[in-house]
């Protein structure tokens, strides 16, 4: 028995070492190299790759695997290999755009987004709410040059959290990618109330993606309704739009099979959270595997009855 475990024990450095090497091949191949591949090519061809790398390669295995159990589950929809591949073609898009964005001109940006004309007074403070949904980080830039730069409301990146080194050096670079196509700083959770006051007292502009699991939720009465199920969701920056008088403008951007960018812009005032959760309802029956946080679905339910 003690020869045994001590065998085993002697084992795990090797099995943590090769784990840890299993992750950051993943990152590399999933978050850097094939997304980088599809952004050195002509557009249409890189979309072209993007579309045979997802139907062909099991990319992002444990997120596709658990939002396509989510999916069936909450749709009844019965064709997981097309799920499959639509899933992984909108991580695929959603890590290339960041590649794209470090080596296209602004233009180029620009001309694939199309960006309607916002419906946003010029010097009003500005709320835009979004969500994990399709390909959002190039409306940033189109916020921009439409005279709203936005401050992102980001949570903190410690490397701590992180899966990999490979992971973390990623999602810097995309801060830093964030923060140049905004042309302002990034707001970071903690303390990030006070930041968004101050920014909306002076007529800025926030930008937050809010359909994210709220803390113990499944304890909670529900808010709202997403996909005709009882979940939470936070109220933070829609509170704080009420309490500035800010404008609040719904945006979200998924790339469609062609290639082509499907951008759905709503101007608001006095938005809800119930409204907001059906923006969202609408978004992904539209377009199921543009959202990217199916995989969560379990931790935005609440066992609570909504409150009217």
């Amino acid at each position: 028995m003690t020869r045994t475990r001590d065998a085993a024990l002697q084992r795990l450095p090797g099995q943590a070492l090769m784990r840890r090497i299993g992750l950051e091949f993943r990152a590399a191949i999933e978050l850097w190299l094939l997304p980088l591949a599809v952004a050195l090519l002509p557009y249409r061809a890189g979309i072209l790759l993007a579309s045979i790398l997802a139907r062909t390669l099991p990319l992002y295995r444990e997120a596709t695997d658990a939002s396509v159990s989510a999916w069936r589950d909450v749709t009844g929809g019965v064709d997981d290999v097309a799920f499959r591949a639509g899933y992984r073609f909108t991580h695929l898009i959603d890590h290339a755009d960041l590649f794209w964005t470090l080596t296209r001109s602004r233009q180029f940006l620009r001309a694939r987004l199309a960006a309607p004309q916002f419906d946003v007074p010029a010097g009003q403070p500005l709320v835009v709410l979004s969500f994990h949904f399709g390909q959002g980080l190039w409306l940033i830039d189109a916020l921009a040059a439409q005279g709203h730069p936005v401050r992102f409301v980001s949570v903190r990146l410690e490397r701590a959290d992180s899966t990999s080194t490979l992971a973390y050096a990623y999602a810097r670079l995309r801060i830093a990618a964030v923060a140049r196509l905004a042309g302002v700083p990034l707001i970071f959770t903690g303390g990030a109330r006070r930041v968004i006051g101050d920014v909306l007292s002076d007529g800025g502009a926030v930008y937050g993606l809010v359909d994210v699991p709220v803390t113990a939720a499944s304890e909670l009465v529900a808010n709202a309704a997403l996909l005709n199920r009882p979940v939470a969701l936070p109220t933070g920056l829609i509170d704080a739009a009420k309490i500035h008088g800010a404008r609040t403008l719904v945006l979200t951007a998924h790339v469609a099979a062609d290639g082509s960018r499907v951008v759905e812009a709503n101007s608001m005032e006095n938005v809800e959270i119930a409204s907001l959760a059906d923006a969202l309802s609408s978004r992904i029956t539209m377009a199921p595997t543009a959202w990217h946080f199916w995989y969560l679905w379990p931790a935005f339910l609440v066992r609570s009855p909504s409150v009217n």
